[in-house]
């Protein structure tokens, strides 16, 4: 099988008119303490403090930016400015914070060692979840509140460390006091940096080392829906409780599928008793190092660098499918495919874990085709548009049998007859097929797609489409039929017929 990942087309008709044909396939920072600028000495100090900043009048950190400066925590860029919007690194909030706190001793700064060093050795010997000692300028809000949920002697995961800084008042979110509101995925900023190390030194508190295991934060793996590559069945049970159904996998896994909720949609790949895959389109997810729905593709390559071109299988090399918007990385020992959306600046969407040696038992990434395989790709992408249209605040497609029926015929029509078009050789249209299957619409749509490995990656592609897929599943449409067939020259063929009923 050639390497095509799929193609798409979509089509929309109105009244009974066949609309446009489209085809789609699949597709540091200025330093905190401005050390580039030489404001830092050898011994990690800073030079006196500017606090005639330029641009930080009326800011709403001012009296903030304007204390830490006179306390000697930060000082400013050599022309003048604060830039309080700039990002912040993990390395330089240590600093920060520990400047804060006098009595914290800074190791000195050995001959040749990076200048954040004494830094990094001081919070891990206060058993602090330390993330990027190679120096990354990466860091997020939400480690930031582990960090500083560790300052006070609490290990945390992500959520529960913004829940114990809101509740001691140590912060109050960003869109709304709430875990969510606290917008954990978003960068840390200058001014809310030193914002939050203020809140700890108003309240009169001290730096603790904390009890427990850090490595245990900062290295657990990710976790959709609460549940992790390797947990038992019966954990996954009692967690998040019996499936709606249970689906066959290209893998020959059973995907554990949990729909009752679409806003919190996942599946749960289980195979002798234990985890080994994991899916989601909606929030309920993080990884170990803070990437989630909506962190940007910028983010996910610092945090990753390159992602995987390609996989050794079974002495057998195999490229990547959609590389460029599903980059895939090893990662504690799975294999993490973060799908990004293009019409939202490449963030991302969605996120699959496969264990990888069951990766690595699929020759290729194509299953044995069958029914039951064939059954599980359609529900599974009828519950994927209804995931993400939840996400976006709309209403359920309702399931329709009829249009079902229809979407298999054309999808086997398409792979027995060498053609992908919503026009069959006959002329007939997705209005013309789904009147002679006895529905009566107002209004009516299709998309349809080939070459895709599973349901997963067909339903991703038809996002990213900027050729009708996405406002297709996103649209104003109520029912929906999929139909899937197996065979032909891309292997799969995928159709989703959407209808409203005439009145």
């Amino acid at each position: 099988m050639a390497n095509h990942w799929g193609y798409g087309r979509g089509d929309r008709v109105a009244r009974g008119k066949l609309g446009k044909r489209a085809r789609s396939g699949i597709l540091a920072f200025a330093l905190l303490l401005a050390m580039s600028a030489g404001m830092i000495g050898a011994d990690g100090r800073t030079a006196s403090a500017a606090v005639n900043f330029s641009d930080i009048r009326g800011h709403w950190a001012e009296q903030t930016i304007l204390w830490a400066a006179e306390n000697g925590i930060v000082s400013g860029y050599p022309d003048g400015t604060f830039k309080p919007e700039n990002p912040v690194s993990e390395a330089e909030f240590l600093v920060m914070l520990f400047r804060a706190f006098p009595q914290a001793e800074i190791p000195p700064l050995s001959p040749g060692d990076p200048w954040h060093k004494p830094y990094y050795t001081l919070a891990e010997q206060y058993n602090w979840p330390i993330f990027f000692k190679d120096g990354r300028l990466t860091f997020n809000r939400g480690r930031v509140a582990q960090v500083l949920a560790a300052s006070q002697g609490r290990l945390l995961h992500i959520e529960e460390a913004i829940a114990f800084l809101m509740e001691n008042g140590l912060a109050s979110g960003k869109t709304g006091p709430t875990v969510t509101g606290y917008a954990a995925n978003d960068p840390l900023k200058r001014a809310e940096a030193l914002t939050l190390i203020r809140n700890l030194s108003t309240k009169g508190l001290t730096l603790k080392r904390a009890a427990g295991s850090a490595d245990a934060i900062v290295g657990h793996p990710f976790r959709v829906g609460g549940v992790s590559i390797g947990d038992s069945e019966a954990g996954v049970i009692a967690k998040l409780g019996q499936p709606a159904r249970k689906d066959a996998s290209e893998y020959g896994f059973d995907w554990y599928i949990y729909n009752q909720d679409y806003s919190r949609y996942v599946q749960i790949g289980i195979r002798d008793g234990r985890v080994v895959g994991l899916y989601t389109n909606s929030a309920d997810w993080q990884s170990g190092t803070g990437i989630g729905l909506g962190s940007p593709r910028s983010e996910v390559e610092a945090q990753y660098g390159e992602p995987l071109p390609h996989i050794e299988k079974n002495n057998a090399r195999y490229a990547v499918p959609n590389g460029e918007t599903a980059p895939k990385y090893l990662v504690d020992g799975a294999y993490v495919t973060l799908f990004l959306d293009v019409h939202e600046g490449g963030a991302v969407t969605a996120v699959q874990l496969i264990d990888q040696q069951t990766e690595h038992g699929l020759d290729g990434y194509y299953g044995t085709p069958g029914d039951a395989l064939r059954v599980s790709f359609e529900y599974q992408l009828f519950d994927l548009a209804n995931a993400v249209r939840a996400r976006m605040g709309k209403k359920p497609f309702i399931w329709d049998g009829s249009a079902a029926e229809t979407a298999r015929a054309h999808s086997a029509d398409m792979a027995q007859n060498g053609f992908f078009s919503h026009v069959n050789p006959r002329g007939e249209s997705v209005g013309d097929r789904l009147k002679a299957g006895g529905i009566n619409y107002r209004e009516a749509a299709e998309n349809i797609a080939a070459g895709h490995p599973n349901a997963i990656y067909a339903h991703e592609d038809w996002m990213n489409s900027d050729s009708g897929h996405r406002e297709t599943i996103l649209g104003d449409t109520t029912h929906l039929g999929v139909g899937v067939h197996f065979g032909g020259d891309y292997y799969v063929y995928y159709t989703q017929n959407f209808f409203t009923p005439a009145r």
